[in-house]
Formats: structure tokens, C-alpha cells, sequence
């Protein structure tokens, strides 16, 4: 998904373009990105930026709501899945586009569906989950416009949400219990299947109205 939202927005590798990604854990999404510019990982766990930077790449401990960031500076933030993890994620939002140049873009993916709140998302330490409506008024809010958004994870959206509305039925309310097991290797290739073959569908503008996630990329005005 990362891979062709990147091919559709950024193109080509420019040598001069800055590229930063907020949020880069173990940078896992590095090597995608420094395909179209120069790309430095931000993150708040030093662990996470220690494997950043044994892979060989520029990262640094960061954290978006207390650490500055120089105006006008870079050409390009990502931040996947990081959104839901801030208590403020609307100042985070003003500060990446205070820190993007003129036409900057901002790519992102959060969870979607807030009725799906629940267990895992306690395990993942998130405040949240995003209806479009509400990721749409706070990227507009922040000084972006909006040039694409998307559901991701649509198709095995059905029998997910079944699960996890029970596990919300049957477990205390501050429970925390993540659903990101380890799957036996035939059973994680057909999943992984599955979701390659639903990127390329959405790559093709074929999309369902719905998703686990939901994805997209933003400009400043």
C-alpha cells in the first residue's frame, strides 16, 4: 500500500528532495521512501531509532508533540499509523505543515472505524480510531488540502469487525489485548495475499467504502 501510495504522489528520486518519516519505528518503511529522495526517520522509542540507524540510515529521537521543528524545511513527512498515538494530534498536524516547504506533502495512514474501538487498540496504545469525516476536518484545519484518501484492509473487513465487536462484548472495558499474533506460515502467505491483491485493486480505482485503515496524502496550501 506504502509502496504504490508512493509511485502515485512522489514518482521519481530526486536527490534534493528531504524527505522525513515521522514515526519510523524500526524503519521498516525507510527503504521505500529513500527511493524518491533523501530520507531521515524520526521516532520516540531509541530503540526503534538504534535498528533505524544499524540498517544504515539517517534517524534521530524524536517526539512530535514537545520537539521542534525548523518552518518551511522539508519536502515530504510521512507519519503511518503514528496519528493515533498522540493525545494532541491536532497540533501535531499544525506542525507538520508548518514544517513542510510550499507544496509539501504529507502521507498518511490511520486505523479507521471508531466503533471498532476496543481491546487491541488499548494494546497499541492508541486514543483513538478515525471516521473519514474526522481525519478530513483535521487535515483541513491544519493548513492541507486533502488530495486523496482511501480504505485500506477492505476486504477482510467483515469477519475483523465481527471479532472484534464480540471481543468488545466479552472482555472487561480497560482491557488490552492485541489481535498481531504469530499465524502459521501458509495461513500469513494467503493473508498477505489477499492484501497484495487489494492494493492493486485500489491502485486501479477499484475501492470499497469501508476498512480497517484508511490512507491517503495531503498538500500545503
Amino acid at each position: 500500500m506504502v509502496s504504490q501510495l508512493l509511485k502515485r504522489t512522489l514518482k521519481i528520486y530526486q536527490p534534493q528532495r528531504r524527505i522525513i518519516e515521522i514515526g519510523c519505528g524500526t524503519g521498516i518503511q525507510l527503504p521505500l521512501l529513500a527511493r524518491y529522495g533523501a530520507v531521515e526517520g524520526l521516532d520516540i522509542s531509541p530503540e526503534g531509532v538504534g535498528e533505524a540507524q544499524k540498517a544504515g540510515f539517517s534517524a534521530r529521537v524524536f517526539n512530535i508533540e514537545s520537539d521542534p521543528l525548523e518552518d518551511n524545511s522539508v519536502d515530504v513527512i510521512a507519519c503511518f499509523d503514528v496519528l493515533e498515538h498522540l493525545q494532541n494530534d491536532t497540533l501535531a498536524l499544525r506542525k507538520i505543515t508548518d514544517t513542510l516547504s510550499p507544496e509539501g506533502i504529507f502521507l498518511f495512514s490511520v486505523p479507521s472505524t471508531p466503533w471498532l474501538f476496543g481491546p487491541h487498540d488499548r494494546a497499541a496504545s492508541h486514543y483513538r480510531r478515525y471516521s473519514q469525516k474526522e481525519i478530513r476536518q483535521k487535515i483541513a484545519q491544519s493548513g492541507l488540502k486533502l488530495q486523496e484518501i482511501s480504505y485500506w484492509n477492505s476486504w477482510m473487513f467483515p469477519a475483523i469487525a465481527v471479532m472484534r465487536l464480540l471481543k468488545k462484548i466479552v472482555s472487561p472495558k480497560e482491557q488490552a489485548e492485541s489481535d498481531t499474533k504469530p499465524l502459521p506460515r501458509i495461513l500469513n502467505q494467503i493473508l498477505y495475499g489477499l492484501l497484495a491483491l487489494e492494493t492493486k485493486t485500489n491502485n486501479r480505482g477499484i475501492r470499497l467504502p469501508w476498512g480497517l485503515s484508511l490512507y491517503g496524502w495531503a498538500v500545503k496550501k
